[in-house]
């Protein structure tokens, strides 16, 4: 089967190639410019085979690895624990309150609980091919705690720079895969740590370094794609919609790249509209207001959602947006609070920042933007026990 050619990286913005690159600043032109944009993977898809491609795919058992002919690291230096191949569950009308059928893409059952390991698997892997020995990342939980995992497997030294403010259980389960946490001021004063040590002390650095945020390591996007794969095999169509918790972006990126490189092959005749549900209305704000880059809000620092916590969205996500003609939905706590409960009630255990996807349907709802036909599918994209601060006290009942 022909491997996909990795031609180098593409500006999502200028459309701009450059070589592989080692870093997260993304696009040098575009930074110039005041509108810091990422670098995404190109492949050059002329000798794929689009129909036999996905014929040997369904031969395989679902995994992320059982699509490595579009992944940027060859499959005999694939660092796995098993990740990928996560089912869709179809939500009842009582949870949903619609006759739309509205299936939950459940990322919870991967190694660490959460749809990272989708991008570390193949991140950590790009790094330990390339020869690194530590791999460093800023996170406030889940990126960590994957990681971690997936630096462990590889036998890598392992950085996650955080706060004092993270929950213990995912800093108790960094540790425990050995990896040594660093602690900044503030989730701000994260990056700056990540561009300085990583100079001084030659970490891999796998995600987001700029104040102004961009993207975390192509490779590791391309992870994600793998969701789109799996979508458009259990249903066996394209949804008409794609609703996923967003804060940079990196799994709206990576998915929109899965979707159009199936249409590309002539495996799927159309494209989802992909929603971006966020904490604050950074994108919402930019799409209104046809900006080039979306504006920073004022975060709250008592948000229970700290997985979708950054309050200034990426240019990257504002092109996927607009090039599938899709919408961004602003989530309140309150508003995430009662989707938790709602989603558990259909047995689907999710961690708040999880459920934004199930907010931004029952506002899209609202506003009339879904069709009464329209298949949606939603990301949940961590599981509640990530987060247990957030879970219900048992005393109070």
């Amino acid at each position: 089967m022909a491997q996909a050619v990795l031609r180098g990286l593409r500006c999502v913005r200028c459309g701009e190639r450059a070589p592989l690159r080692y870093d997260t600043s993304g696009c040098p032109a575009c930074r110039e410019q005041g509108v810091p944009s990422a670098l995404l993977a190109d492949y050059d898809l002329s000798d794929v085979d689009g129909s036999a491609l996905w014929d040997e795919w369904a031969r395989r058992r679902p995994a992320l690895w059982s699509h490595r002919e579009l992944l940027p690291v060859d499959a005999d230096k694939a660092i796995s624990l098993a990740e990928g191949g996560t089912p869709l569950v179809e939500l009842p009308e009582r949870v949903t309150g619609a006759a739309n059928r509205t299936l939950v893409k459940d990322e919870r059952r991967n190694p660490t609980g959460s749809f990272k390991d989708r991008f570390y698997s193949i991140a950590v892997s790009w790094a330990a091919a390339s020869g690194a020995s530590t791999v460093a990342v800023a996170s406030s939980g889940n990126a960590g705690v994957s990681v971690a995992a997936y630096a462990a497997a590889a036998g890598l030294d392992c950085v996650v720079v955080t706060t004092e403010t993270i929950e213990r259980t995912w800093r108790g389960r960094i540790e425990r895969h050995g990896a040594r946490p660093v602690f900044a001021r503030d989730a701000a004063d994260r990056w700056r740590i990540l561009r300085e040590r990583a100079a001084e002390q030659d970490w891999t650095v796998l995600t987001n370094t700029s104040a102004t945020p961009v993207s975390s390591l192509w490779a590791g996007i391309d992870g994600y794609k793998t969701m789109a794969y799996e979508i458009v095999r259990d249903l066996g169509d394209v949804p008409e919609v794609v609703t996923v918790p967003v804060s940079r972006g990196d799994g709206l990126a990576g998915m929109w790249a899965g979707f159009r490189e199936l249409h590309e092959l002539g495996i799927v005749e159309r494209l989802p509209r992909m929603v971006a549900a966020e904490r604050y209305p950074s994108l919402s704000r930019a799409l209104a207001a046809g900006a080039d880059l979306p504006p920073e809000e004022e975060a709250d620092l008592r948000s229970i959602a700290t997985s979708i916590g950054d309050p200034r969205a990426t240019v990257m996500s504002l092109r996927v947006l607009r090039e599938s003609g899709g919408a961004a939905v602003p989530c309140g706590d309150e508003d995430l609070q009662a989707a938790v409960r709602r989603l558990g009630s259909a047995g689907v255990g999710a961690e708040p920042s999880s459920a934004a996807g199930l907010v931004a349907i029952d506002e899209l709802r609202r506003r009339e933007w879904l069709r009464p036909d329209d298949r949606v599918v939603t990301l949940v994209t961590s599981r509640a026990a990530n987060q247990p601060s957030t879970l219900p006290d048992p005393a109070r009942h």
